[in-house]
């Protein structure tokens, strides 16, 4: 049964109610301008933006939907399906190409987050825990600068999915429960073996929904026929091949074996928890504070926490406390260690709190809030003095300029980076086999990069000279 009782009074006349709404549609609004201010001029990543970034824009001049390629081969190295590059496609097909459309999947991802978030939250209990959890949620995205809400990878949809479906968990129903595990296929056709970290959630949950077998057949069959699909797909595309590696290498041997260097010591995530996030971390001790101290002192929990907390809540409790407890044990024990595998427990972390905070009376409750929004207000005061001085590198105003020049092929001295190359697709309008490496053919219509001060180009026009490379153009 649903916590109804409302610790503090919800304004039932009509301008209380306007006033309420106007307040949260402010709320959301200054949310989503914070995440989307200047994330057009954010330079692109290298490694995961920039693989998605160039293999969405190769499938779409292909015309390939199963199959990821990297300058002009299929992909090897980037073992996730193929989930997390269809936005970028359907994107770019949309609003043309760009950065802001590149990375306008994973903001979409972020506004999807805090509306289902607060609906459930409001819903579960009222408009005060929906705004107190967004503000949690909000304050820890904004944290997060590398593979968050702003970058064009897989990370940003791969947390919403996993986000809703942990929510759906918590409804407990059969319906619910289906739901959950078709939102678990989608996070493995996302980011692939990380959504093993839900397994313990979907069992559990099950477990507490109904143990039949009618609703377990439902949920393997919602959660297994979509990456069956795409392995089928995928299997007929190129055999075997992708779907091995993705198991020997990206699974047994990242779990078993620090791999590509990445040798980090098994404590990594509780000191990333406490060194990057401490505006959750001290809230969270807050409330684990007045808990023990109610639990010790009768007086104090007959006056500020509510009678008792039902065995729903406590039900619910538990399926958020087992998966933050999933993600951050089983990532601990892989070899393979890097800060941000534990980013899905944060937005569950912040629902956890939410419950917590449910439980307080009038005065722990305004206390808990007002420590919360001055964290919010530190927080997105950094995040708009980050942005603020973000600009565009100049090789993408460069790039820019020469996109309106009849370009039919690009050639670039040494070697191209993977930033520079999704960089190279995402401004200029040229195919992906057009672009080349190495010294200057002489084709005509060719826009020839060559680093800064390399030397003139014979029989061309200077289009650029940049902080990095000069822009040539052969007629």
């Amino acid at each position: 049964m649903p916590y109804k009782t409302s610790l503090l009074p919800q304004n039932s006349g009509r301008f209380g109610r306007f006033l309420s709404y106007f307040c949260i549609v402010a709320f959301f609004s200054l949310l989503i301008f914070a995440e989307c201010y200047h994330v057009g001029s954010e330079k692109i990543q290298a490694w995961d933006e920039a693989r998605h970034i160039g293999s969405a824009y190769e499938m779409l001049f292909r015309h390939e939907y199963v199959v990821n390629y990297w300058q002009n081969e299929k992909d090897y190295w980037n073992l996730k399906p193929v989930l997390s590059f269809l936005p970028i496609i359907v994107s770019v097909k949309l609003f043309g190409k760009g950065l802001l459309a590149d990375r306008l999947p994973s903001l979409l991802g972020f506004v999807a987050s805090i509306i289902g978030l607060y609906w459930f939250v409001a819903r579960r209990f009222s408009r005060v825990e929906g705004l107190y959890a967004i503000t949690l949620f909000s304050t820890w995205a904004q944290a997060v600068v590398l593979h968050g809400f702003r970058q064009a990878d897989a990370d940003a949809l791969y947390y919403t999915f996993y986000l809703f479906c942990v929510l759906f968990c918590l409804k407990r129903t059969g319906g619910a429960f289906c739901l959950a595990c078709l939102m678990a296929a989608l996070c493995f056709l996302s980011k692939s073996w990380h959504t093993l970290t839900l397994i313990p959630t979907l069992v559990v949950t099950y477990f507490m929904t109904g143990r039949s077998l009618r609703l377990a057949m439902k949920g393997m069959l919602c959660g297994l026929t979509p990456v069956l699909l795409w392995l089928a797909a995928r299997l007929s595309e190129d055999g075997s091949r992708f779907p091995l590696r993705m198991l020997t290498y990206d699974l047994l041997k990242r779990g078993s074996m620090a791999i590509e260097g990445h040798n980090s010591p098994a404590l990594l995530y509780a000191t990333d928890f406490v060194q990057s996030h401490p505006d959750l971390l001290w809230q969270l001790g807050l409330l684990t504070l007045a808990f023990l101290a109610a639990c010790f002192w009768p007086p104090l929990r007959a006056a500020c926490f509510r009678p008792g907390i039902p065995p729903a809540l406590k039900a619910e409790m538990l399926i958020l406390g087992i998966t933050i407890v999933s993600v951050f044990g089983m990532f601990s024990a892989a070899q393979t260690r890097l800060f941000w595998y534990t980013f899905p427990a944060y937005p569950i972390l912040c629902v956890l709190m939410t419950y917590f905070f449910a439980l307080l009376g009038p005065v722990l409750k305004t206390l808990a809030g007002g420590i919360a929004a001055v964290f919010f207000v530190l927080s997105l005061s950094a995040c708009l003095q980050r942005d603020r001085a973000t600009v565009p590198p100049v090789f993408y105003t460069q790039l820019q300029a020469a996109a309106q020049l009849p370009i039919t092929r690009v050639q670039k001295d040494l070697l191209i980076t993977q930033d520079d190359y999704a960089a190279l697709l995402t401004y200029l309008p040229v195919a992906p086999g057009a672009i080349h490496i190495g010294a200057d053919d002489h084709t005509p219509h060719t826009l020839v990069i060559r680093q800064k001060d390399a030397g003139a180009c014979d029989g061309c026009a200077l289009i650029s000279r940049g902080d990095q490379f000069d822009l040539f153009y052969r007629n």
